[in-house]
This record gives structure tokens, C-alpha cells and sequence, in this order.
């Protein structure tokens, strides 16, 4: 999380947060999360890999061993594989297919696309960005409002942008340099009204 928002990366959302709703009467959320999914997966391939690759040392290294480091040495470094293993990032991406960390992650957007109330608001013009950063994700949902107004063709567009410079491994400053096409494509349908009411609060959720 501190890699991502480095530097002024949090504040810089929270201005194109504003930015975004000073010109369109549509919300933006942003949400960042560390991850979308557990990935017992992982940690479990590792330790197993960990323990065999220790077996194979113990049976066939030298010099010879006692019986019962067969039955300790395995499971105590595995375990300690596993342990070491499961916060990292890169092994999810290296051990996840891509279709299972594209799935989690959109499966993670749109309960927090509900949690944090983005439907909430009064004409469903609720706009939502959500980071994953161990799977380099990102995911744009629109309400109906939005969805109605807004052309599809451009708005893929805009979106797909924010995606790549996830996956890219960009940060918090360039993701936040790319909400502002968003904001131009929602003003022009969706623009802001002089009563116009700040439905849904501004800071990041994490």
C-alpha cells in the first residue's frame, strides 16, 4: 500500500476525487485494497514445494541424516515456506491464473461497490474505482444512471487506461492523472447543477 501512495499519491486522489465532482453532478468512490482474495493457493504450493525440496536434500545430500530429521526437517521448513510466502504479491500473480485474479477482483468490486452505498445516490449516477494491488487490477463500475447517459465506446476507453496503469504497476499520482477522463465524459451528460449535493464522502477507502 505505501509503494502505491508514495510520494503525495493519496492526496492526489482525493483531489481528482473533487476535481471529478466539481464538474459532473455523477460520485466517484475510490477504493484501494491490498488484495481481492486470500490465495491459500499459494502459500500452500510454496510450503509443499519448500518440504519436498527439503525430503529430496535429506534423502539423496549428504551426509547422512537420522530417521527423525525426515519427519521434522520437511514440515518445519515448509511451514515455514508458507508462512514467509503469504503476503506476497508477485507469487499470487506468478501462481493465479489470470482469469481467477480478474474474477476475485470483480467479485470483490461489486460488494464494495454496494458496501460503501455507491447506489445510493439519489439519481444512481454513482461511479466507483477499485484498485486491487496484488493482482495489479482495477476495476470502474457505473451505476444506472451513468451506464444510461455516459457512451460506452469512450467510457471502455477511459477505463481500460486506469487498468493498464495498474497493471502496469503505476501508482497512486498516475491513476489519479487519468480520472480526469472520466470526469469529462460524465460532465457532458451528467453535469453539475447549481443545487447540486456531495452525496457520498471524498476521501480514499482502504
Amino acid at each position: 500500500m505505501a509503494r502505491f501512495f508514495a510520494g503525495d499519491g493519496k492526496a492526489a486522489l482525493v483531489r481528482a476525487i473533487e476535481a471529478f465532482e466539481a464538474r459532473t453532478a455523477a460520485e466517484l468512490v475510490i477504493a484501494v485494497r491490498p488484495r481481492s482474495d486470500r490465495w491459500a493457493h499459494v502459500p500452500g504450493l510454496i510450503g509443499g514445494l519448500a518440504a519436498a525440496l527439503t525430503l529430496a536434500f535429506l534423502l539423496y545430500g549428504e551426509p547422512e541424516f537420522g530417521l527423525h530429521w525426515f519427519l521434522i526437517d520437511p514440515l518445519v521448513v515448509g511451514l515455514l515456506a508458507a508462512w514467509a510466502s503469504r503476503e506476497s504479491a508477485w507469487l499470487v500473480r506468478l501462481l493465479t491464473p489470470r482469469g481467477w485474479r480478474d474474477e476475485a477482483v470483480l467479485r470483490a468490486a461489486r460488494a464494495s461497490f454496494v458496501e460503501h452505498g455507491v447506489t445510493e445516490t439519489r439519481a444512481r449516477t454513482g461511479v466507483f474505482l477499485y484498485v486491487s494491488l496484488a493482482e495489479r487490477a482495477a476495476v470502474v463500475l457505473a451505476d444506472a444512471g451513468v451506464r444510461r447517459e455516459v457512451p460506452r465506446g469512450p467510457w471502455e476507453q477511459a477505463t481500460a487506461a486506469i487498468a493498464g496503469a495498474v497493471a502496469r504497476g503505476g501508482s497512486a499520482l498516475e491513476v489519479a492523472g487519468l480520472v480526469a477522463p472520466l470526469a469529462e465524459l460524465c460532465a457532458e451528460v451528467l453535469p453539475r447543477g447549481e443545487d447540486d449535493v456531495n452525496e457520498l464522502p471524498d476521501g480514499v477507502r482502504e
